[in-house]
C-alpha cells in the first residue's frame, strides 16, 4: 500500500511516500508548483493507491470567497484531484491545515503527552491552535479564526519595511535587532492586541501606517516594535497552551515557529521538553497529511531528509 502526503499550491511544496505505512521520503521544492522532476522521483517507489492532502480546498475557497479573493476562489484548476490529474488518478483525502501540522510535528516527536502549538499566516479559516495530544490521538482545544493571525500580522510589516511578505519575514527579524521597540511600541499595539485579536483585516497588508518612513533606522524601529509584539503573543499563546494541556511537553509548529530570536528568548525558557522540524511550515504538512489519518508514529524517521531542530531531553 503507498500513500502520498501532499503540499502544493502554497509555500513550496512536498510529497511525502509512504509504504506499507512506513515513512520512505519527503520530496520538497520551493516553488508552489510541484515539478516533474520530483514527480519521476516519486513514482519510482510506485503509483500511489491513496493521495492525502494537506488541507481542505472547499473550505480553503469558502474563505477566500469570504475574504474577497474571488479569482482565485472560482479557479477549479487548483483543485487537487484536477492538479494531480496528470500524475496519478488515486483516490483523495483531505485532511485540515492545522491538523496537517499539528500531525507532522506530533507523530515524529519522542512525547505520548504534550502541547501543539500551531501558529501561522492562514489555514482554511484557522490561523492559530493548541492540541493536546495524549497517547497516539489528538485533540484540538482552542483557536483563532481569521482574520486574526499572527503570521498574517508579521508578514503585512514584513511587506510595509518594503520586503516580500511570507518569504523575507526573517529579513524583518533581523532588523529589529538594530531598532528601538519603544517608538512605534503603541502604534503597532493598536493593529494586534488581546491574545491574537487583529483590530484590522491585516491579509492585504497596512494601507493606514501614519507616518512617513524615511530611512532604514524607521524602518529597524518599526521591525523592533513588531517583533516585541510578537513575542508578547507568542508568550501569551504558550500560557494558554500550558494552562489548557497541563503538559510540560510542546511540539511547536506552523510558520510562526520560525522565528528564532523568540524560541531562544520565550519558547525555549517556558517549556521542558521541546519538539519541533527543521522546517516546521508547510513543507513538512505533506508528512502530517498522512500521519493524521494513519496515527503511525514515525520511530525511524530519515533525518538527513528532515532533520529535528530542537529537542531538550
Amino acid at each position: 500500500m503507498i500513500h502520498w502526503g501532499v503540499n502544493a499550491l502554497n509555500h513550496g511544496h512536498g510529497v511525502a511516500v509512504f509504504k506499507d505505512n512506513k515513512f520512505v521520503d519527503n520530496y520538497v521544492g520551493q516553488h508552489d508548483q510541484i515539478s516533474s522532476s520530483n514527480i519521476d522521483l516519486v513514482l519510482e517507489h510506485g503509483i500511489p493507491d491513496r493521495i492525502f492532502w494537506y488541507e481542505n480546498p472547499w473550505i480553503k475557497k469558502t474563505r477566500q470567497i469570504y475574504a474577497g479573493q474571488y479569482n482565485r476562489s472560482f479557479d477549479f484548476s487548483v483543485l487537487p484531484k484536477n492538479y494531480m490529474k496528470p500524475y496519478t488518478s488515486a483516490p483523495m483525502t483531505y485532511t485540515s491545515h492545522h491538523a496537517s501540522h499539528a500531525a507532522a510535528g506530533y507523530y515524529t516527536s519522542p512525547f505520548s503527552n504534550c502541547a501543539i502549538v500551531v501558529l501561522d499566516a492562514i489555514g482554511e479559516f484557522e490561523c492559530a491552535t493548541i492540541w493536546q495530544a495524549k497517547h497516539g490521538k489528538l485533540r484540538k482545544v482552542w483557536s483563532r479564526r481569521y482574520p486574526h493571525s499572527l503570521g498574517l500580522f508579521y508578514s503585512a510589516f514584513t511587506k510595509l519595511i518594503g520586503h516580500i511578505p511570507i518569504k523575507d519575514e526573517y529579513l524583518l527579524q533581523n532588523m529589529a535587532e538594530s531598532g528601538d521597540y519603544t517608538r512605534y511600541y503603541n502604534l503597532v499595539l493598536t493593529y494586534m492586541n488581546g491574545l491574537i485579536q487583529s483590530q484590522k483585516n491585516l491579509h492585504r497588508g497596512i494601507s493606514d501606517w501614519p507616518h512617513e518612513i524615511k530611512n532604514l533606522q524607521d524602518k529597524c524601529d518599526i521591525a523592533a516594535a513588531v517583533q516585541r509584539v510578537f513575542e508578547n503573543q507568542i508568550e501569551s499563546v504558550m500560557i494558554k497552551a500550558k494552562q489548557l494541556t497541563e503538559s510540560d511537553s510542546l511540539v511547536y509548529m506552523g510558520g510562526c515557529a520560525m522565528n528564532s530570536k523568540t524560541n531562544k528568548d520565550i519558547v525555549e525558557p517556558m517549556w521542558k521538553y521541546i519538539w519541533s522540524l527543521p522546517n516546521p511550515g508547510d513543507e513538512s504538512s505533506g508528512i502530517g497529511s498522512v500521519l493524521y489519518h494513519t496515527k503511525n508514529r514515525i520511530h525511524d524517521y530519515q533525518w538527513s531528509v528532515v532533520k529535528h531542530i530542537t529537542v531538550k531531553i
